[in-house]
């Protein structure tokens, strides 16, 4: 069975879906994007070439199409049957997606926030696809809890390791090295090697110092009354800069817009309560989550930031 798997390169919960598949499926392709917009267009440059037609399954993991995308892919006959896409944000319920066959999107459960590999898991295991095991049931866990940010309501140090060690091996090695930690059938547990705990140890430290260095020149505008930190970062250190805002209280504001030009995208993460890193993205014509949200950087975007840093 040939199957071809568009997911968010980004973070370890993109990384989920590719791992799972993986475990399950022996003809995988699968096809990491950087965020919608990136989806969008990977998505029509296979589907014009003609390629998703090979495929028995395509799935669209932690990442919405577009209404215009959608309407493409869901209306060929060809493909129907075929495509189902799991996504956790709540711009993908808002957009209206759930209208189409196939689409499996929440936000939260009882257990509280959901993420995509954690959809993506009780579908491999509702269609028997995959045997669920005390470890893969840890994997997943821990990557919910990181990729919505309840590690810290639990105290889940573990979980946002895993994310370091992502940021530290990239995701190709990353892949590769849960694949094999969770196919592994000599132990039950999820656990870091000693070599990934140095790994992690290493990564902190060089991640502290670069987050120092970005947010020292940060500057705070104000839209509609929401006060927002502005600054440069690396894309990779996103996360790491609000945690360190947050745990120091270096700033006072409201939200954090951090630009990325190596991944051409403006991340936003809440400081305080609320949802006002979904309010301003979507100001911007992004969205994501109530606290954490994001806009790809296009020519427009980049205007109105110069308009908003250097003349405000």
């Amino acid at each position: 069975m040939k199957v071809i798997l568009f997911s968010h390169e980004s973070d370890i919960d993109g990384m989920g879906e590719v791992i799972l598949s993986k475990l399950v499926f022996e003809d995988l392709e699968y096809i990491l994007c950087k965020n919608v917009a990136d989806l969008n267009r990977k998505i029509m440059e296979e589907y014009t070439k003609g390629k998703l037609y090979n495929a028995d399954i395509i799935y669209i993991t932690d990442l919405s199409l577009d209404e215009k995308e959608a309407n493409i892919i869901f209306s060929d006959e060809k493909l129907k049957g075929k495509v189902f896409l799991f996504d956790h944000h709540k711009t993908a319920y808002e957009s209206g997606l759930t209208n189409y066959p196939n689409v499996t999107v929440r936000v939260d459960d009882e257990k509280g926030i959901s993420c995509a590999t954690q959809l993506f898991y009780e579908y491999l295991i509702k269609e028997n696809l995959i045997k669920q095991s005390k470890k893969l049931d840890e994997f997943v866990e821990l990557v919910r809890r990181e990729d919505t940010y309840e590690w810290k309501k639990y105290g889940d140090k573990k979980a946002h390791d895993l994310s370091i060690l992502f940021n530290s091996l990239g995701y190709e090695m990353y892949i590769d090295r849960i694949y094999e930690k969770l196919k592994d059938e000599k132990t039950e547990e999820f656990d870091f090697t000693q070599e990934e705990l140095n790994a992690i140890k290493r990564k902190k430290k060089e991640t502290e110092e670069k987050v120092k260095n970005y947010i020292k020149d940060l500057k705070i505008i104000d839209i509609d009354g929401i006060k927002v930190g502005v600054c440069f970062i690396g894309y990779e250190f996103r996360n790491a800069v609000a945690d360190y805002i947050i745990d120091t209280k270096v700033y006072d504001i409201d939200t954090v817009a951090m630009i990325a030009l190596d991944n051409n995208q403006i991340s936003f993460r809440c400081i305080h309560g609320g949802n006002y890193a979904r309010i301003v993205a979507e100001k911007f014509g992004g969205g994501g989550h109530d606290k954490a949200a994001a806009v790809p950087i296009t020519k427009d975007i980049k205007d109105k930031i110069i308009d908003l840093i250097f003349k405000k």
